[in-house]
């Protein structure tokens, strides 16, 4: 009965139960019978894999473009990124397929695009950092290891010193610090007034260049 009424092939011809009248791999009266797809069309859900791939290779639903629902078609993620139709977050580093390639510009097969040491979901979704740029404050130290060392990934201030610290002496035992020209290069923390620690040690250092220069004369 389904041979004649549905498939409209004869049912004394087993040869003609192979019919494949799309080409896509998949037998008419299995397309109809087994996965609802079209016999007549190669690509029943028109996400750039053929019914026959779907089944038969990539284990994707071929009436459902998106099978893991990340955003980007079944075809796009076999044949132009390279991810996998049947997870999300290929990486697994909290973003999904989609949300790397159409959002944040990042590698859905890497999970820390930029190697600083934070996955690309954790730098969107924890720290508000750039997960295309290792040092998304230009301060000199990675996000990750500003991470580590409990400092602030989107300040750079505080990637070599503190505003609040006392300004180290360098190897000549003069002063050095973001009024000295040393650490911090242009960054300006607070007001931009030299901290009262910085002061006194300024002082200090005055003092002894007046008392070893009247020494001298």
């Amino acid at each position: 009965g389904t041979e004649v009424l549905v498939d409209a092939s004869d049912p004394l011809d087993p040869s003609d139960d192979l019919i494949d009248s799309d080409d896509d791999g998949l037998s008419d009266s299995s397309e109809i019978h087994i996965y609802g797809t079209d016999p007549y069309d190669p690509d029943s859900d028109d996400d750039g894999l053929d019914d026959g791939t779907e089944v038969l290779v990539e284990g994707t639903d071929p009436l459902d473009p998106d099978s893991d629902d990340d955003g980007l078609e079944d075809g796009e993620e076999v044949d132009e990124h390279g991810t996998d139709p049947l997870d999300d977050d290929s990486d697994d580093d909290g973003l999904s397929d989609g949300e790397e390639v159409d959002d944040y510009g990042t590698d859905p097969l890497d999970a820390d695009s930029d190697d600083d040491g934070l996955l690309d979901g954790d730098e969107v979704d924890v720290y508000d950092t750039d997960p295309l740029d290792e040092d998304s404050d230009d301060g000199g130290i990675e996000d990750g290891e500003e991470v580590d060392r409990e400092s602030d990934p989107n300040d750079p201030c505080d990637d070599f010193n503190d505003c609040d610290s006392a300004v180290p002496e360098d190897d000549t035992g003069g002063i050095k610090g973001r009024f000295a020209g040393g650490w911090g290069g242009s960054c300006e923390c607070g007001s931009g007034a030299m901290p009262a620690g910085a002061v006194a040690w300024f002082l200090l250092a005055l003092g002894g260049l007046v008392l070893a220069r009247r020494r001298e004369g």
